[in-house]
């Protein structure tokens, strides 16, 4: 059952009545609206295609359009699937329950991947996952009866569903329900949700603390009591150390304490959660020449000059159960403090990617020397340090220049800086011809309130940035 409803109560119970029948839930994004609907259908279909649905389950706005207004050519693709909106399902009074038979091994439900580079893949969270990984948050996040969660985050999405929503219910918490919207469009609106409700936990992308730092103001703050905040896990995109500290700064004058913003490490392939700082935020200053360079930690003082350090953040340790493997280039365990592919295993490990069973051998039953136990790969270059996992990047994504590795993550949030560039509508990846050697390119948005002149633009601001990028560069 394909479940393309916004955060609502309706999806909470559409999503849970598919879990108690022991029907294959599928939550998937929403159109933004009836003048996407078309754009939306055709980054949808691919979806379609593999989930092989029975039955979409939609807002009434979707319903109306797949019943009356879809294109033609697009009809026959439709046919034979049942389509409902959320309001005609749960008025349905007549049906007895009758529970199912479930075992342990059962897929819960298919998690997809956006498929934005590739063809998407309906992730297989087996029962077992789900409450081996539920249980792990839970101990982590210290998650209480009674205790409440903030969730804005969307409920088609991993971190939103399984961390926000489905962990506070696990726990015998509530849930303050927002849309990604209603916060995007103000900030203020999730602290003050934290603040009003005494709710203890919630869950973030790093780039909504850079939105709070830019969009509340001072007096805002003092509205804000925050005291009762007990963990904020900060993941789903990678984790910068200064920024983190700002926030920390900024926002202790309303009751902030220093361990509730807590850097983790998660991915839908193991239900979302694999690792977290219990302590909150901490850093290891490195040498960002030799991290490049020869792919290992060397330590500095945390004085060192700008050009010479990185600072890594400490995603904490692996969860009970489970083991966090670096593999090096012959399938091999390398020691700390040297980098290599991040490789997991455990019972949150998801059974593998629905009907594909090339990816899931690729992906989720990698050996590695000495080991006995499949591992999953993340695609991901990380490095442990006294037992805590370091983030390096994503290996898809390294730039290398003249033997080094560059980081996209890490030149965007030089740019980020930038006062004339737009936060977050940033981009650094590896260009260059067949046969010619990588040269590293940057997209940019530039802000129209600050730059109405692009011959200011050209002589002033991509001054700024050539600097900047000079300065990691060379």
């Amino acid at each position: 059952v394909l479940v393309i409803l916004p955060n609502s109560l309706e999806f909470v119970k559409v999503f849970y009545g598919c879990l108690y029948a022991g029907i294959l839930a599928v939550p998937l994004s929403e159109p933004a609206g009836p003048q996407n609907m078309a754009a939306y259908l055709e980054t949808f279909l691919p979806t379609l295609k593999v989930s092989k649905p029975s039955l979409l389950v939609a807002t009434t706005l979707m319903v109306d359009f797949l019943r009356n207004q879809l294109p033609p050519e697009l009809q026959k693709v439709f046919a034979g699937l049942a389509i409902a909106s959320a309001e005609e399902i749960l008025a349905e009074k007549d049906g007895e329950y009758s529970q199912p038979e479930f075992n342990s091994t059962d897929t819960a439900y298919l998690q997809f991947t956006s498929g934005s580079t590739g063809t998407p893949k309906g992730i297989m969270i087996g029962h077992s996952n789900l409450m081996s990984n539920l249980e792990e948050a839970r101990k982590f996040m210290q998650l209480e009866e009674e205790n409440g969660t903030v969730v804005w985050l969307p409920l088609f999405h991993d971190f939103g569903l399984a961390a926000g929503m489905m962990g506070a219910l696990y726990s015998g918490g509530f849930v303050v329900l927002m849309t990604p919207a209603h916060f995007i469009r103000k900030p203020l609106r999730w602290l003050t949700a934290m603040s009003k409700y005494k709710c203890t936990h919630s869950y973030v992308p790093p780039f909504a603390l850079d939105l709070c730092m830019k969009k509340i103001s001072n007096d805002e703050l003092a509205q804000l009591d925050l005291s009762c905040m007990v963990s904020v896990t900060d993941g789903s995109e990678p984790v910068h150390y200064l920024p983190t500290k700002k926030f920390n700064e900024r926002f202790a004058e309303c009751g902030l304490k220093p361990d509730v913003i807590r850097p983790g490490f998660g991915m839908a392939e193991i239900v979302i959660m694999f690792s977290g700082s219990k302590t909150g935020l901490h850093g290891l200053c490195v040498d960002r020449h030799v991290l490049e360079t020869e792919g290992r930690v060397k330590l500095l003082d945390e004085d060192a000059a700008e050009t010479d350090k990185k600072m890594l953040v400490n995603l904490g340790s692996q969860m009970d159960g489970h083991e966090i493997v670096i593999k090096g280039a012959e399938n091999q365990v390398l020691p700390e403090g040297e980098v290599g592919e991040l490789m997991v295993s455990g019972p949150s490990v998801a059974q593998g990617y629905y009907e594909n069973k090339q990816a899931t051998e690729e992906i989720f039953l990698q050996k590695i020397k000495g080991k006995e136990q499949p591992f999953l790969a993340t695609g991901d270059t990380a490095l442990l340090w006294e037992g805590n996992l370091y983030f390096a990047g994503r290996i898809k994504d390294i730039i290398i220049i003249r033997g080094r590795n560059y980081y996209p993550h890490d030149i965007e949030l030089v740019l980020s800086r930038v006062e004339e560039l737009r936060p977050g509508c940033l981009m650094a990846y590896a260009s260059g011809a067949e046969n010619e050697s990588e040269h590293l390119a940057v997209a940019v948005e530039v802000r129209a309130d600050l730059i109405k002149d692009m011959d200011v633009f050209r002589k002033y601001v991509l001054a700024t940035i050539d600097q900047k990028i000079i300065e990691i560069v060379g």
